[in-house]
């Protein structure tokens, strides 16, 4: 169970916030840390964490928890889930990004335009301290930034998830500052 995930992004001077039990929820042990999987809610175009329900409980179809992490639009975490988190899918490879080795960061956003260039449908506080944040648990889990992907660059068949809306270039050059 990754216990030590409020303290690693409180290490990182972030803003964070425990969902009462998280320490005992998910689907089991993760089997390992070895990369990280970038997502957007799309949920609400408006409020700080309108998805926490769903991302915490599920929805119908998928029970939850479907991420470990979640950040809202202020850039603040919550943490969600210390096991495995059902966020990942299919992928074009589960031994390094599926729900077992993965860690999934869901971010408030409502994922309009679909796009992937830049991060300007993003509020900046949320885009620093989502880099920030991924780049703590990087150091902590000993993540390179080349598995540092978005959902829709692993799930498998390709096209089947359009997060996050922003470019993933740009994202890992921001970890690599």
């Amino acid at each position: 169970m990754l216990t030590d995930l409020a303290t690693i992004l409180r290490k990182a001077n972030l803003n964070v916030v425990e969902e009462s039990g998280w320490k005992t929820r998910g689907h089991g042990a993760m089997g390992s840390v070895k990369s990280i999987v970038i997502h957007h809610t799309a949920g609400p175009a408006t409020g700080e964490y309108p998805s926490l329900r769903v991302v915490r409980d599920g929805r119908v179809g998928l029970s939850g928890p479907l991420a470990q992490l979640g950040l809202g639009r202020s850039g603040k975490w919550y943490v969600i889930a210390a096991g495995k988190a059902y966020h990942a899918g299919n992928t074009k490879d589960d031994s390094l990004y599926g729900n077992a080795n993965a860690i999934g960061i869901e971010a408030e956003g409502s994922g309009v335009p679909a796009d992937n260039t830049g991060h300007k449908h993003w509020p900046e506080v949320q885009w620093k301290s989502y880099v920030r944040g991924v780049k703590a648990l990087q150091a902590a889990y000993g993540v390179p930034t080349s598995r540092v992907v978005g959902h829709r660059e692993v799930a498998k068949p390709a096209g089947r998830k359009v997060d996050p809306n922003f470019s993933m270039t740009e994202f890992r050059a921001a970890l690599n500052k």
